[in-house]
């Protein structure tokens, strides 16, 4: 009877384990269940963090490339902060992001390096300003992720290789009445036509040559690009009235008279017209004839169509160069000032006071030029100064012409 107590006081202790056991599972599920949780929590908040600096290298390339495209590494002057260039890669600030609703700010950095020996550069390669690497770095909104990327950049070369040489270029005959010069002090030659140049027909005209044994390098680029052909020291007149064409003239090139339109076009540029019209077009600066005034002040590839008239205006800077194609005639009045590349398909007709630092070149189709007359002609002012630096030359490139070197890309 007494044993029979000691079991019955014995009763439970199996449940008793078995609750202790399962309690302890629970806890340790839960533990970890807490643990898996806090991990996931911080997993998701890095990969959030992560796409936070993504975003904002991103948008900070973004931002560098089209930095680049309007005038390559060297726009500011980085002292004064003065648009120009002075021959230092710019410095650009750190970038600020913030989300549309304010709560959220991401920052990036950006730089651009244009040093031979990089992988965009070759070593031994004179470095320039439109090409090189741009590197942006990304950071999350609390500075803790950040990313950065890199690709090499640069430019299309719209002359491929064979920008013009001379002052004026036509296809077709020169005619001008007006008081012109045209002034070419880094070639030997002003004019070159496929047919007649007639001076005689000028009241005042004269073209300018850099004097007999000088060479480029004995003059600064503003001498040499100088309107003013008073000064013997930088000024040689070589063609006028009374001498007649000079040896700085080429005319009757029977080689230039014979191209056809479009291979007298592809002469100059790298591609054909369709190409340039793109490239205009991929900077929405493509006007009609009428609307030529929307091209005043603008830099890059411009595209006229139809038969215009220009009436003053600025075009083109010579840190900024233009290159207007007027896919049509062209009748200039008032002062219009060009600073690079003006091509005429039909006449150019100088009745104001036309300046172009660069070149002037005229095609002179016959189904647009007037009969019986010479694609080139005009009784007003004309002072065309050749330089290359507006031209295959500029120190910068020329807006919209800027190309993403394929397979530069990297984001480690």
């Amino acid at each position: 009877m007494k044993s029979l107590n000691i079991r019955k006081n014995q009763n439970g202790a199996a449940t008793l384990l078995t609750a202790l056991v399962l309690l302890i599972c629970i806890t340790l599920v839960i533990l970890l269940s807490s643990k898996s949780v806090v991990m996931e929590t911080q997993i998701s908040a890095d990969n959030y963090r992560m796409a936070q600096a993504v975003a904002a290298a991103n948008a900070a390339m973004d931002f560098g490339v089209g930095y680049f495209d309007q005038g390559g590494f060297d726009q500011v002057i980085n002292a004064t902060g003065v648009a120009g260039s002075d021959g230092i890669v710019d410095t650009i600030a750190d970038r600020t992001y913030t989300s549309g609703d304010g709560t959220q700010t991401t920052t990036a950095t950006l730089t651009f390096n244009n040093a031979a020996g990089t992988r965009c550069v070759a070593a031994g390669e004179t470095p320039n300003m439109k090409s090189g690497m741009i590197t942006a770095v990304g950071y999350s909104d609390d500075g803790l992720a950040a990313r950065t990327i890199s690709q090499c950049v640069g430019t299309i070369d719209v002359f491929g290789g064979n920008g013009p040489k001379q002052s004026l270029i036509s296809r077709g005959g020169v005619g001008l009445t007006g008081n012109y010069k045209i002034i070419n002090r880094y070639n030997n030659t002003t004019a070159w036509s496929g047919k007649a140049v007639n001076i005689g027909e000028s009241a005042s005209a004269s073209t300018y040559l850099r004097p007999v044994g000088t060479e480029e390098g004995d003059y600064t680029r503003a001498q040499l690009e100088d309107d003013n052909t008073g000064n013997a020291y930088t000024s040689e007149a070589v063609s006028d009235r009374n001498k007649g064409n000079g040896v700085d003239t080429i005319a009757n090139d029977a080689r230039l008279s014979s191209l056809t339109g479009d291979e007298f076009f592809n002469n100059f540029f790298y591609g054909d017209r369709e190409t340039m019209y793109q490239l205009a077009e991929s900077l929405d600066q493509v006007y009609s004839a009428a609307d030529i005034g929307s091209a005043n002040g603008k830099s890059g590839v411009v595209w006229i169509e139809g038969n215009a008239t220009m009436n003053g205006g600025t075009y083109g800077t010579s840190d900024s160069p233009v290159i207007l194609i007027i896919n049509g005639n062209l009748r200039a009045t008032g002062n219009p000032d060009i600073n690079g590349l003006l091509y005429v398909r039909g006449q150019l007709d100088a009745a104001g006071t036309v300046e172009v630092l660069g070149s002037t070149i005229v095609e002179g189709d016959s189904a647009l030029v007037p009969a019986g007359e010479d694609p080139v002609v005009g009784h007003g002012g004309v002072d065309l100064i050749y330089t290359p630096y507006t031209l295959d030359k500029a120190v910068n490139p020329i807006i919209g012409t800027t190309t993403v070197i394929s397979g530069s890309w990297r984001d480690w």
